[in-house]
């Protein structure tokens, strides 16, 4: 695929929202030719808008068809991703390396099965903390990129991930490649499905899942149900797992907000059956109730209904 015999220099951000802005305005500050890919009336859309990020003008342009990117980034919500990657196609060449810093566990499977699972490199966006209001982008915290193979050598990484890796470098992001990026996605979907949803339910920020109390406990409960559905597929989740993420919460800023909890409070569908439509899938499949995520999945999605 890419390598370092081919320096990433082309790199397409697929969505404009908080963390597709929050890279794009990275890529465009060190020097890279970025540009948002999309189509139609959205494209139209995006070229009209006068886009910013943390107040300073965003001028990163709509890619027209045709020109394959290096490096591609899928940044946009579980329920826009089919009709992102077919915007996305005409700019995935025989040597486009593709990531994806979407929430849940199917993203990368969906993209490999429309351009091929050499192209893409598993990967979750940790620590971040950014918000969209209109047209202007927020971030306080720009995190990391983890990514790589399912298996990776840590030491010898393989082309394409030693790619990425510097061009995150020139870009000034962190990154991190774990041994184990499958324990790593669902590391993280054990996280989001706890917080994201706990804090869309309860319309509350970092700050209120900090202390022990009711939020704290909801978002435990559903994390627990997590925990035994991966046990089922034979994923090594356990509480290491869980003191892991709750060392992160403690870091975050008290009044940030998930994304979940943003589209939530702005009346736009939600991420929920992503996380607990999938939880309860898999609580169906392996016959483990799961009754935390059924109810917020009761809820949310009667929300979004009305």
């Amino acid at each position: 695929m890419g390598g370092v015999d081919n320096q990433i220099q082309r790199v397409a951000i697929v969505g404009a929202g908080a963390m597709g802005g929050m890279y794009a305005a990275h890529f465009a500050a060190t020097g890279f030719d970025v540009g948002f890919v999309a189509n139609g009336e959205r494209a139209d859309r995006l070229r009209a808008a006068e886009l910013s990020v943390n107040g300073a003008p965003l001028t990163v342009p709509v890619w027209p068809t045709g020109q394959a990117a290096d490096l591609m980034i899928f940044a946009v919500k579980d329920r826009q991703l089919s009709q992102a990657i077919e915007d996305a196609s005409t700019a995935v060449g025989p040597r486009t390396i593709i990531i994806s810093v979407m929430n849940g566990l199917d993203s990368e499977r969906m993209i490999a099965e429309r351009f091929g699972a050499d192209h893409v490199l598993l990967a979750v966006a940790l620590g971040m903390d950014a918000d969209r209001v209109g047209d202007d982008f927020r971030f306080r915290q720009v995190g990391r990129i983890v990514f790589g193979r399912a298996e990776n050598d840590t030491d010898n990484p393989d082309a394409d991930v030693l790619a990425v890796q510097q061009t995150l470098d020139r870009a000034g992001l962190a990154w991190v490649t774990p041994a184990d990026m499958r324990y790593t996605l669902w590391s993280k979907f054990l996280f989001n499905t706890g917080i994201n949803q706990a804090s869309a339910v309860l319309d509350a920020p970092y700050g209120a899942f900090q202390p022990d109390g009711d939020a704290r406990d909801l978002m435990m409960a559903l994390i627990n149900e997590v925990l035994e559905v991966a046990a089922a597929e034979g994923i090594g989740l356990g509480q290491h797992t869980v003191d892991e993420w709750l060392r992160v919460l403690a870091g975050m800023p008290p009044q940030g907000r998930t994304s979940m909890h943003q589209d939530a409070a702005a009346g736009r569908p939600t991420e929920v059956e992503t996380f607990a439509g999938r939880v309860v899938a898999l609580g169906a499949k392996h016959g483990i109730p799961t009754p935390y995520n059924q109810t917020v999945l009761w809820i949310l999605r009667r929300r979004q209904t009305t």
